[in-house]
């Protein structure tokens, strides 16, 4: 399934509006949720548990060598490949927009319930308090919405407005750096726990996010500035070349070529 959002900056929407068929929740789904909060017997557990490592390790590996116009079909997948297995029916991946973090908007969603939809999109003034908590790079795990704050209100009367039973929403950031985004992961069918075990995995799905949508950021800058270089170096009639010292190699540009009048075969 798939919830709208809206990309715009100035958001004026009505409340939200809920189309929701409760449907009684699957089988493997409820193995999941009894696996990870331990009511598994211990053979079945650990095969669980094997499931979970090798998708990560798998996961892991695919982002590796992804172009950068990959990296979103991959998130989409892996979303749904890690909520289906271990029982979270809806999972929103934001990111901040801007070098100074005044927008997080939902780029990617998976939800388990086709019937599920809101007639308004996700943004973040719903849930002021949890982005907070984002900026500051915290985590934030509840096992029921009675267990967010007083200063939460906002968040917690929009959360259950969409259905929401518990919430795990974890900070996207690569290393001391101020955060990229955030993954939030729901259970809209019951409450559950959120045990160490499960949350440190989770965190590890997380972190291949992060580091592929980081890598992509630092791809699209690269790019911007070697244009940029490149125009610059047009208009002032410019020429370059760089030298490899290690490798015992020169490489020059057009302009430089044909300012020296070094043939094609030369280089």
């Amino acid at each position: 399934g798939h919830i709208p959002f809206s990309s715009k900056v100035d958001y004026r929407w009505p409340a939200i509006v809920l189309q929701k068929t409760l449907i009684k929740d699957s089988m493997d789904a409820k193995l999941n949720r009894d696996f990870f909060a331990g009511g598994l017997p211990a053979a079945e557990h650990l095969e669980q548990l094997l499931k979970f490592e090798t998708l990560i390790a798998e996961l892991s590996s695919r982002f590796i060598n992804r172009l950068p116009d990959e990296v979103d079909g991959e998130i989409d997948d892996a979303l749904r490949r890690v909520c289906e297995l271990v029982g979270i029916e809806l999972a929103v991946l934001w990111q901040w927009q801007g070098i100074d973090q005044a927008l997080i908007r939902p780029t990617h969603t998976y939800c388990a319930d086709e019937s599920f939809n809101t007639l308004e999109p996700l943004r973040q003034e719903l849930y002021p308090w949890v982005r907070q908590q984002m900026l500051k790079g915290r985590r934030v795990a509840l096992s029921s919405l009675d267990d967010l704050p007083a200063e939460a209100a906002v968040d917690r009367e929009n959360a259950r407005l969409l259905g929401i039973k518990s919430n795990l929403t974890l900070p996207l950031a690569v290393g001391g750096e101020p955060p990229i985004g955030a993954l939030s992961l729901n259970t809209l069918y019951a409450e559950r726990a959120w045990n160490e075990v499960l949350v440190n995995r989770l965190q590890l799905v997380a972190q291949v996010f992060t580091n592929a949508l980081a890598r992509r950021r630092r791809d699209k800058r690269l790019q911007e500035s070697e244009a940029r270089l490149a125009a610059g170096a047009e208009l002032a009639g410019l020429a370059f070349y760089e030298v490899d010292f290690g490798e015992n190699v020169i490489y020059i540009d057009e302009r430089f070529r044909h300012l020296c009048g070094i043939p094609p075969e030369r280089e």
